[in-house]
Parts: structure tokens; C-alpha cells; sequence
């Protein structure tokens, strides 16, 4: 019991998780939003069909609304980004959601400085109401 507390209260050794909490705290510390990183298992594509071997991280920033998908297919130090009505474990759906084009999937700095700039303009990301 002891250790699974302990765990629950680590900081995160993940590189990339430290990147992502970093880049977008703003989104939990100022719009209350949440932050889960899940693992996929392989890549999927949108119908649902294998496309790579994983592991795939699930990086994800939500609230009631939205949910920013960071996806990271580990093998490719690839990057996918995806904008979802809400917070789903499901590949499937989340790749059916809104893609973010890819040169802001692999520039996640400008990904974030864009969708703070949109916040504070128009209270939306990717004209998604939060």
C-alpha cells in the first residue's frame, strides 16, 4: 500500500511528460484541465486497423469540453496531435478527432505559444469552445 501511494506522488521520469507538463501547465493551472499519459499499445490508424508496433503514449489535457491528444509513437519518435470533444482512451476515436497539422505536432513549444494565444483571445483551442 505504502509503495502505491508513494507512486501516485512520484514526479514523472518521462522526458517527454516532463516536456508536455511544462509546455501546456498553463491549461491545468489556469483553465482547469486534467493530464493523463496512458499507453496506447500499437498504433492503430482511423478505421481502427494496425499500422506500427508501439508502444504509443497517450499524453492528454482535458476538461469537460476538449481534449488536446498528444499522441507519441515511441519506436519513430513520432508525433501526433489530435483535438477530441472529450477525454477517451480509445485509439480509434481519438484519431477521428481533429488533427493539428504536423509541423506544430513536432514543434510542441509553438503548438502551446498558439493555443495560449488563442485562449486568451477567444477562449477556444482550434475554435473548439473550453
Amino acid at each position: 500500500m505504502i509503495k502505491w501511494i508513494k507512486k501516485l506522488f512520484a514526479s514523472p521520469t518521462d522526458e517527454i511528460e516532463l516536456k508536455i507538463r511544462c509546455l501546456f501547465g498553463f491549461l491545468i493551472d489556469n483553465y482547469d484541465f486534467s493530464f493523463a499519459k496512458i499507453d496506447l499499445g500499437n498504433a492503430v490508424d482511423k478505421d481502427g486497423r494496425f499500422f506500427f508496433y508501439g508502444p504509443l503514449n497517450a499524453y492528454q489535457l482535458y476538461n469537460d469540453n476538449i481534449c488536446i491528444n498528444i499522441l507519441y509513437l515511441v519506436q519513430r519518435q513520432d508525433y501526433d496531435v489530435y483535438i477530441t470533444d472529450k477525454y477517451c482512451r480509445d485509439q480509434k476515436y481519438i484519431r477521428n478527432g481533429l488533427e493539428i497539422p504536423s509541423y506544430l505536432a513536432y514543434d510542441l513549444p509553438r503548438f502551446a505559444c498558439e493555443v495560449r494565444a488563442e485562449l486568451q483571445s477567444s477562449k477556444t483551442i482550434f475554435g473548439k469552445d473550453i
